[in-house]
C-alpha cells in the first residue's frame, strides 16, 4: 500500500467524485482510478460503491477513510519535523513589544552567535494570544506579564518595571513632572482591551480603586500603536510600561510623567508550558533574556 493511493482515496472523498479530484491533482481520470484500484486490490476489499454518475462509501472504505486521515496528519507532521531539523531548530518567541523590545533584540542577539543553527521568529501577540498559540504548539515560549492564572504555564522572571504615564503636550497634566492619583480624578482613561490584556486591566483598575480615583475608561486598544495614536490627539491618557517605546522614543508628540505612588512593578517573565520540559535551546535563550534584563541567571 502506497501513501500516495491513500492521499488520491481521501481527495476523491473530500472532492465528492474522482473528475474533480483529478482535476484538482493533475491527473487523468483513468490514471486515479487504476490508482484506487491497486488500493483495492492491496487491501483485498472494496472500497467504491460505484453507480453510473456517483458513488458511496464501503463500510470497509469508512473506516479506512478515519485512519488514513491520522496517517496523512502524522506523515505531514513528520515532514515537517524532518524538515526543520535540516534547517536548525526552531525557537518561536511570542512577545509584548510593550515589554520586551529593549532587551529582547540583544539577547536574540547574543544567542545567535552561540546557537547558529537555531532559526528564531518573532511574533508580536496579545497576552491572551501568546496563552493560546503556546498551547496549540504554534510558540515555544513567550515574553509577557506572569498574567496566566492557570496551572498551563510555567513562569521565569527576567525583569522588573514600573509604570508611567502617557499625555499629549496639549494636556493639562503636561507640565507637571511627577503624576499622583490625585491628578488622574476625572481624567479620560485609556487602556489595552480587557479581554487580550487581562493582567495589565486588573493592575490599572485596581490602583485606580486603591486610590479612590474617579476616572472614565474613553477608550480600549489592542496594541500600542493605536493607543500612541489616540494619546497623541490628546483624547485621554494611558498608563503604560516604563519600557514602552513611548518612554524611549525622543518623539515628543507623546510626553511621559512618573507617576507616584507606584502601581505594583510589572514582573516581565518567560512562559512556557508546565506539562513539559523545554528543549535546551529555549532554556538556552531563558538564560540569555535574564542577562540582559538584568537578573542574575540560576
Amino acid at each position: 500500500m502506497e501513501i500516495k493511493h491513500l492521499k488520491h482515496f481521501v481527495a476523491i472523498v473530500e472532492d465528492g467524485g474522482i473528475s474533480a479530484a483529478a482535476r484538482r491533482l493533475r491527473l487523468t481520470q483513468p490514471a486515479l482510478s487504476r490508482q484506487i484500484k491497486a488500493l483495492e486490490e492491496d487491501l483485498g476489499v472494496e472500497l467504491l460503491d460505484r453507480g453510473a454518475r456517483s458513488f458511496a462509501l464501503t463500510p470497509a472504505a469508512e473506516t479506512l477513510l478515519v485512519d488514513a486521515r491520522k496517517l496523512l496528519e502524522y506523515c505531514d507532521a513528520m515532514t515537517q519535523r524532518a524538515r526543520a531539523a535540516a534547517s536548525g531548530m526552531p525557537l518561536r518567541i511570542g512577545y509584548s513589544p510593550s515589554l520586551a523590545s529593549d532587551f529582547l533584540p540583544l539577547a536574540i542577539s547574543h544567542f545567535t552567535q552561540l546557537h547558529s543553527r537555531v532559526r528564531v521568529s518573532l511574533h508580536d501577540q496579545s497576552s491572551l494570544e501568546m496563552q493560546n498559540s503556546l498551547l496549540a504548539g504554534k510558540l515555544d515560549l513567550m515574553v509577557t506579564v506572569s498574567c496566566a492564572k492557570t496551572d498551563a504555564f510555567r513562569w521565569i522572571a527576567l525583569r522588573e518595571c514600573g509604570w508611567r504615564l502617557a499625555l499629549s503636550p496639549l494636556h493639562r497634566l503636561s507640565a507637571l513632572e511627577t503624576i499622583t492619583p490625585a491628578d488622574l480624578n476625572g481624567e479620560r482613561l485609556l487602556l489595552y482591551d480587557r479581554e487580550h490584556y487581562p493582567d495589565y486591566w486588573e493592575r490599572v483598575t485596581g490602583y485606580f480603586k486603591e486610590y479612590k480615583i474617579q476616572a472614565k475608561i474613553a477608550g480600549e486598544f489592542d496594541g500600542i500603536s493605536s493607543l500612541a495614536a489616540t494619546v497623541e490627539a490628546n483624547l485621554g491618557c494611558a498608563i503604560i510600561a516604563e519600557t514602552s517605546r513611548l518612554v524611549r522614543d525622543d518623539d515628543k508628540r507623546v510626553l511621559t510623567r512618573i507617576i507616584h505612588p507606584q502601581p505594583d512593578p510589572l514582573v516581565i517573565s518567560a512562559g512556557v508550558l508546565a506539562r513539559d520540559t523545554p528543549p535546551p535551546h529555549v532554556l538556552a535563550f531563558i538564560e540569555e533574556m535574564k542577562l540582559q534584563g538584568k537578573l542574575p541567571a540560576h
